[in-house]
Formats: C-alpha cells, structure tokens, sequence
C-alpha cells in the first residue's frame, strides 16, 4: 500500500458513515484505513464492526484515551511511509482526493516530515492572507518557530495533515496531557527540527457543526493553559534565536491575548460568567510573552479585541 488513513473516533455516528464512504469511492485504491474507537455509545461499534472491507482494520479501545492518545496507538499500526489523519466528521472532497496526495507527496523532497493541504481553503481575514503570501511552499527549521509564534497552528483541522509516519515515534508522540492544543504543540516541535510543506491541493472537506471539537473543547477558556505551553515554548526559542522580545510580547497580546480578552467579553455578555475572561487573564495576561498588564489592556483598547492592527503587528515582527 502506498498511503495509510487514520481516523480516530468517538460518538460519530452522525457522519461517520460519509466519511467512510468517501474514502471508498477513490479511484486510488491502494490504501489502508485504520480505524480506532474510543468507547463510541451510539451505534459507532456496531457500524464499524459492520465494514467487511479488507483494507481497513478496526479497533475497539476499551477506554478512552482521548484523541491525542488515540492517534498515537493507531500510528503504532501503520504500515505505510505516509499517513493521512482524516477526521470521523469530515470527508475526502472527490474521487481524486488521495490521488491527488499522493502525487503531491511524490514530488516532495524526501525530507519533508509533514504537508499542510488545503492551504488557503480555511481563512479570508487580513492576517491569513498575509499568511499566504509570506509562507514558502517548503518552511525550514530556521524560520518555523517564527511562523508557529505568528500564525498559531498554522495546519489547522487534523484531516488537513498528511506525514511520514516515522515521525510521530521519531519526536515523541503526541502530548496526551494537551487535549486541546497537542496538535499545536507536536507541529511546531517538528517544525523546529525538520523541514515541513505546504499546499493548495485539496485533500478533505473540514465539516463545521456545532458538535466538532473546536466548538466544544474552549467553551469557558479550558484551551488557555495549554496555549500558554505551546506560546511559551515559541518564546523561548525564539528570544535564544535573538529575536526581540518585545515585538514578540506585542504580537502575542494583539493576536493571541486580545482577541480571547474579546472572547472572554462575548462570554460573559452571555452567560454573565467572569470565567473565560480570568482564564485568558491568568494563563496568558501574566506570561513572559505578554506586554504588562496596563499596555496589554491598552492594547487590547487600542486594536479594538484584536481585531486592528494585527496585519501590521504581523509585518512588524517579520521585520526584526
């Protein structure tokens, strides 16, 4: 087989069922579909013990590892160089999906440790944009952190991703102790040692719903922590690298911390609870990346909550 597909899942009985299809229907057939439940209670099981197809193999976990501790047991079973994370709730776009991919990664350098697809499908702001235009199709190792710092998790949705499979076990797995931002964190980890790709192909449609994970896992500021982890670790890289810390404590409170300071705003116009907005204050207001706290809050005045002068923040900090 010349490409593997990893979906974990739990409770996707919704729209498992397309996904599955869709891979299926590919005119490229020599795949693997590797599929992990995660104690899946409403119906998953019995549809996944229901497929006869050889080429995909199932397992059940008998507790739940999270998805983060999910995709590493099903790295563990690839049996192929590349593997595709496909996501139970999205779908591969057309029959010429994996295709497509695969002739991408053929003509990749055989270095190249992970491919970024889809890029440019999934945002229209000022700032991603710029993002289009300033980043190579190859990033390196020098410029990567940079990148991670400005741009955040710049692969987005996991069906976006394709990789070397020797990579998860190569840099230390996922982080299960981040179930929020480990995907943030594992792809910048790589970034910082190895080159990384991106593309406009089209591999996988990101289904949005209100149920996806992105919907549900940061309703009250529980990502916040864990931001602060990956944002941190940026930091530090890069004020070793001799980048200049305050256009990083600028951009890290005009485009990180100020824009969830407004988030923390609409939560509590809605449900008049201070809590996401002490999430945002203690886990980044009062970090080593963070302006202090009078020129945080006027920054966040000044841009409007993030939503002004991230563009020239962005511009300023290339510039150092």
């Amino acid at each position: 087989m010349t490409l593997s597909l990893v979906m974990p899942t739990y409770n996707g009985g919704a729209f498992l069922k397309e996904a599955v299809r869709s891979v299926l229907a590919q005119t490229h057939t020599d795949w693997e579909l590797l599929i992990s439940d995660d104690g899946s209670k409403d119906g998953t099981r019995e549809y996944l013990a229901s497929l006869t197809d050889p080429r995909i193999r199932v397992f059940f976990q008998e507790k739940n590892l999270g998805i983060f501790g999910n995709l590493n047991f099903l790295f563990q079973q690839v049996r192929t160089d590349i593997t595709q994370i496909f996501c139970q709730d999205d779908w591969l776009v057309d029959a010429g999906a994996l295709a497509r991919l695969v002739d991408v990664w053929q003509r990749l350098p055989a270095d190249v440790a992970f491919l970024r697809a889809n890029h440019g499908a999934d945002g229209h702001s000022r700032l991603a944009r710029f993002e289009l235009d300033v980043l190579p199709d190859i990033v390196t190792p020098d410029k990567s952190d940079l990148y991670f710092f400005l741009f955040g998790c710049i692969p987005g949705n996991l069906s976006n991703v394709s990789l070397r499979t020797r990579i998860v076990a190569a840099h230390g797995w996922f982080d299960q102790r981040l179930p929020y931002s480990g995907d943030f964190e594992f792809w910048s980890r790589v970034g910082h040692r190895e080159r990384w790709a991106i593309s406009p192909v089209n591999v996988a449609t990101i289904r949005v719903h209100a149920g996806q994970a992105s919907a549900t896992l940061n309703k009250a500021g529980e990502l916040m922590p864990q931001m602060a982890t990956v944002l941190g670790t940026l930091y530090d890289r890069l004020i070793a690298q001799g980048v200049s810390p305050l256009r990083l404590q600028t951009v890290a409170s005009v485009c990180y911390i100020s824009t969830h300071r407004w988030q923390g705003l609409q939560w509590l116009r809605k449900t008049r609870s201070w809590r996401y907005m002490a999430m945002v204050n203690q886990h980044l207001g009062q970090q080593r990346f963070a302006l202090g706290f009078l020129s945080g809050w006027l920054a966040f005045l000044a841009t409007a909550g993030g939503r002004l002068w991230r563009l020239q923040a962005a511009r300023w900090l290339l510039a150092h």
